[in-house]
């Protein structure tokens, strides 16, 4: 069977993500990269071993037709790569959010549709470690009925030298609604959408807690009604200290997960009998739990496991649907529902 081939375009700091794991996939080739910076796209070729490298993705999308491109480019430049990409016919994986505006998703949609092209956007953390072994909790029946989803993003992004306060360099996020808090309220779409279904009802509140900061806002509340469950979201921009906290809540049992320290997952089950002696089990088993969970993090960053735990997961998925001509890992409409509760969530982020 022949390789598969990739493409990546943009040779930033979540590029050397994508080709790590490419490097790793056996059956895939990376054949070019692409940067508008000659010194970058140079650099990642000769790092990663690649062939061809351009500076122009119009110039590399004529000489070459990679089974996939990955677009790991600044969010204001996907619309017009991507449809460069899904016009000559390539599968696309681009990084979230895949456009500033919602309508120019649907655009994209649409011109997949027509191309019978995979229109991907990175949602990694749907394979995260701590996410699958959660989705394992609720499949097998022992979470019990799925009540209440809890997630909090707290990322100091309003420290001094911070890079998304540097008024020199104004950050990309900038040009997002909801400003650079937008980069991040994909993936709490996204895992929001997975515990509670189609999205009925929103309500959010944004806040603008350092006022000298070039920021909109750095502060992000948001309240879901979904069909299956409803959902507590939050992105403090100043909270300390750093974390992705997701917290499930069901029937038999509660289950919490930081995502920048996986593979730490502590349950906690619904017991019978002494109160007082129920408690002290769980806080020996939640000890246990913790120890494991942090000795195993720790190993991992020892072993050289970066921090973007599921990227490889999707990745791979991405390409074996691809191999076999099925249907992508994250059907088109599932990306669709979740850029609209997106839009959703960004609608006050710029008043």
């Amino acid at each position: 069977m022949r390789k598969l081939t990739g493409a990546l375009i943009g040779c930033g700091a979540i590029a050397r993500e994508h080709l790590t794991v490419l490097a790793e996939l056996r059956d895939v080739e990376v054949v070019a990269v692409c940067d508008i910076s000659p010194a970058r796209a140079e650099a990642a070729a000769e790092r990663f071993g690649i062939a061809r490298h351009y500076n122009a993705h119009r110039d590399l999308l004529a000489d070459l037709r990679p089974d996939l491109v990955h677009i790991t480019t600044p969010p204001t430049s996907h619309l017009q790569i991507a449809t460069d990409c899904l016009a000559a016919g390539r599968n696309v994986f681009c990084e979230k959010p895949m456009t500033v505006r919602y309508e120019d998703f649907l655009a994209l949609k649409r011109l997949a549709s027509e191309k019978n092209c995979m229109l991907m956007e990175n949602q990694q953390n749907r394979f995260h470690s701590s996410i699958l072994a959660i989705q394992k909790l609720i499949s097998t029946g022992e979470l019990g009925d799925v009540l209440e989803v809890q997630i909090c993003l707290s990322l100091n992004i309003t420290v001094a030298g911070s890079p998304y306060v540097d008024q020199n360099a104004p950050h990309f996020g900038l040009a997002l609604s909801g400003g650079v808090i937008g980069d991040f309220l994909p993936h709490i779409a996204y895992l929001v959408y997975m515990f509670t279904g189609k999205v009925i009802d929103v309500h959010t509140n944004w806040v603008k807690h350092r006022k000298d900061s070039p920021l909109p806002a750095d502060e992000f509340r948001g309240m879901v009604k979904g069909e299956r469950a409803t959902a507590y979201v939050s992105f403090s921009g100043n909270a300390q200290p750093d974390g992705f906290l997701i917290r499930v809540c069901g029937t038999r049992m509660r289950v919490e997960a930081n995502l920048y320290e996986p593979p730490r997952l502590v349950v906690k089950r619904a017991a019978s009998g002494e109160p007082a002696v129920g408690t002290l089990l769980d806080g020996i088993a939640e000890a246990r739990q913790v120890l494991f969970g942090t000795l195993g993090g720790f190993a991992r960053k020892l072993g050289g496991t970066g921090s973007y735990d599921g990227l490889k997961e999707m990745i791979s998925r991405t390409y074996a649907a691809i191999a076999s001509n099925g249907q992508q890992p994250i059907p088109l409409e599932e990306i669709d529902d979740v850029a609209r509760l997106v839009c959703q969530f960004a609608a006050e982020g710029n008043a």
